[in-house]
């Protein structure tokens, strides 16, 4: 039996999401498994796992905005910017409440952050966090990424403060956490990380893994996966007529025109910065597609 679809699992700290799909690929002895976005083994919480003919949808499920909730320690500045690293540099200087609140705005909205050495970047075919643990030297270009929300969920005491963020894929929270304590000449390291959303998908439909076994059940898996049109209800979409989905499905192109569609949304189509739309049948996704010369060519055809 084929099995394609998406599962939301709860990841408890200390485990990889590399392993956590390990686990699910072994007990579904199925190769096709991947994840929709790292948690580093300190973090828990959502992670969104691809089975089949889903992991060509992951792509999609990275473009959904993030909700994290984390815990800075004031202080101290570490190697991975989070507990697990070494303390490499130590302050005596506290914020207050008050300039925390203030030095917020400044993360707000469209930023440029460097990621933390210990990330799985490649620097000339290599992963990042090697290179660190090598100790060798490098430098990690700043990306731009964009900060939805960050604001204070509660100040637990002079040395930790708990947060909520909402932010664009490709966010390192714990760069954060370490700009947010040099803003404020203190220092600053993630101590506690969880992911609760990932676009429309929140832990309510996560499930929790029995991960002190070797073996997981199949049954807990296969009653909780979501199929794959779940994680593309929000794409732009064309129907296609029968001869049409033939047509795509072997490769070959269709004239934009022959679709019935009205003349606005061929206009969105044609002009819309989309790099995920989808061709249906019977209200099946088919495709993604790519229009070229006002011609429909599938770019990824779906095996269902």
């Amino acid at each position: 039996m084929k099995i394609n679809g998406w599962l939301f699992v709860d990841k408890p700290e200390g485990i990889s999401s590399r392993k956590v799909v390990d686990l699910i690929s072994n007990s579904l002895s199925s190769k096709k498994v991947g994840h929709g976005g790292t948690l580093d083994p300190m973090a828990s919480g959502l992670l969104p796992i691809a089975i089949g003919e889903a992991t060509k949808t992951i792509g999609v499920i990275q473009q959904f905005k993030k909700q994290y909730e984390f815990i800075i320690k004031w202080g101290e500045k570490t190697s991975t910017d989070d507990k697990t690293g070494l303390i490499i540099s130590c302050v005596k200087t506290r914020p207050s409440l008050k300039s925390i609140k203030k030095n917020l705005l400044k993360f707000v909205g469209e930023i440029e952050q460097i990621p933390p050495k210990f990330s799985a970047i490649k620097i000339n075919g290599q992963r990042a966090y090697k290179l660190a643990r090598n100790n060798e030297n490098f430098l990690l270009d700043p990306r731009t990424v964009y900060i939805d929300t960050l604001k204070i969920k509660k100040y637990l005491d002079t040395d930790h403060c708990s947060f909520e963020c909402i932010c664009s894929k490709g966010t390192y929270i714990r760069a954060l956490g370490r700009d947010l304590g040099e803003s404020m000449n203190c220092f600053g390291h993630l101590v506690k990380l969880r992911r609760t959303h990932i676009g429309n998908f929140s832990n309510k439909f996560a499930i929790l893994l029995d991960l002190s076994e070797k073996v997981i059940h199949s049954s807990t898996i296969l009653k909780n996966i979501l199929p794959i049109e779940k994680v593309l209800e929000n794409l732009p979409f064309v129907n296609l007529a029968k001869k049409q989905e033939n047509a795509l499905r072997n490769g070959q192109k269709i004239c934009l025109n022959e679709l019935l569609i009205d003349d606005q949304k061929k206009f969105f189509l044609i002009n819309g910065n989309n790099d995920y739309m989808i061709c249906k049948y019977d209200n099946k996704p088919i495709c993604f597609f790519k229009i070229e010369n006002n011609f429909v060519k599938p770019t990824r055809v779906f095996n269902l």
